[in-house]
């Protein structure tokens, strides 16, 4: 049984397989992750470049290599896509090589001895086989017989020749794709290499934190800054905030010291002001963090709507919900967004996942609610029988 190049893989106008729907699928859900990958670079390539330009500051500094962290990040993940792509279709050209070169290996003895008996018979050769025969009775068998060998022969080199160029088109594409292939792990060297340098940059710049007092003082103040812009930033949304006549929900406040935590871990860090155990600063805490392995869930303390979802100064991804009753519930320190604004959260909805961005002080929620504008002491309204750990 011979195949064309054609043939080569699903045969044409059959049904699929279940394993070639599962293979498009997955082909399709890669293309999905390589869209939204791009995207998310574009994003981040926008946002470093603006930051190129601010002035240096502690939270700035900070900033910019979380961004560069990111950027490094997707472009890595982006890389092991394209990587994986590359194998795959370098795969798939080797096997279609292989029956190219096993179609032609059988074709070539055949060909060989029928080209041999051809060319002792001469330029007329079909034409002396039909003469050849002795008997008239037997004139319409023959020509039968040496119009099927004739086309036989001529389907046969025909498909021999095909399978010549296939396999010269699919080498020179292998080709190709290897060089492809080639550059994109140096790429992924390169760019692993370099989001290991930023990661190393931005522990040094917490180690000198930790460790200069005029540093850790310098921080305090730009803490500060940042605070009172995110009082703004509340005091804005809560301008903008919008009353829907047709549907009555309870006021968050009516469960004060009843509403369940956002994230299972330890309470790191109190409501209030805050001694430096060290340098002896003081700072002011609008909120608690509550430390938990990086890729925890957040979920939503309550129902309401999401207001702002994006990087804030000081807070790094910051996602505030905006609760009935003039409540805001505010999440920073994310690793990533599981909503977007203008998206309703029921109670409980996951929102994000814990991470570092903006701390200084290794993976944590922060967390902070304001009633009115006003910050209060999150303890108070949480369910104190949920929490895993208290600080002392």
């Amino acid at each position: 049984m011979f195949f064309t190049a054609s043939a080569v893989g699903r045969t044409s106008g059959s049904e699929p397989t279940p394993n070639d729907v599962d293979v498009e699928r997955r082909l399709v859900a890669e293309e999905a992750k390589l869209d939204l990958l791009n995207g998310k670079l574009l994003s981040l390539d926008r946002e470093l470049a603006t930051l190129v330009q601010k002035q240096t500051t502690l939270l700035g500094g900070l900033h910019k290599l979380d961004v560069q962290i990111r950027v490094a990040s997707g472009k890595l993940d982006l890389l092991k896509l394209q990587l994986k792509r590359a194998y795959r279709n370098i795969d798939e050209n080797l096997k279609r090589i292989q029956v190219l070169e096993g179609e032609i290996d059988y074709l070539k003895p055949y060909l060989s001895s029928r080209a041999v008996s051809l060319y002792k018979l001469g330029r007329l050769s079909y034409l002396r086989l039909l003469l050849s025969v002795e008997e008239p009775s037997e004139l319409t068998r023959a020509f039968r017989y040496i119009s099927r060998l004739a086309q036989t022969d001529g389907a046969k080199m025909r498909q021999f020749l095909e399978d010549e160029i296939a396999l010269r088109k699919i080498k020179a594409e292998l080709l190709v794709q290897t060089e492809r292939m080639l550059a994109t792990r140096n790429q992924l060297e390169t760019t692993t290499a370099n989001l290991k340098s930023r990661r190393d940059s931005r522990e040094t710049l917490l180690e000198e934190v930790a460790a200069r007092q005029e540093m850790a003082g310098t921080l305090a103040f730009e803490l500060e800054g940042a605070r009172e812009k995110l009082g703004k930033l509340v005091r804005s949304l809560e301008l903008g905030e919008a009353v829907d006549a047709y549907t009555v929900h309870l006021t968050m406040r009516v469960f004060a010291g009843e509403i369940g935590w956002p994230v299972k871990g330890e309470l790191d860090g109190r409501f209030g002001t805050q001694l430096h155990p060290r340098f002896k600063t003081v700072t002011v805490r609008n909120g608690i963090e509550i430390e938990a392995p990086a890729g925890t869930s957040i979920n939503s303390v309550y129902e309401g709507d999401v207001v702002f979802a994006s990087w804030f100064e000081g807070y790094g991804k910051l996602l505030i919900v905006r609760h009935p009753g003039g409540v805001h519930s505010l999440y920073g320190y994310l690793a990533d967004f599981r909503v977007e604004e203008n998206d309703w959260v029921e109670k409980g909805t996951t929102v994000g996942w814990v991470g570092d961005t903006g701390s200084f002080t290794g993976a944590k929620l922060y967390f902070e609610l304001r009633v009115d504008g006003k910050p209060v002491d999150p303890e108070g309204w949480l369910d104190p029988t949920r929490s895993l750990a208290r600080a002392n």
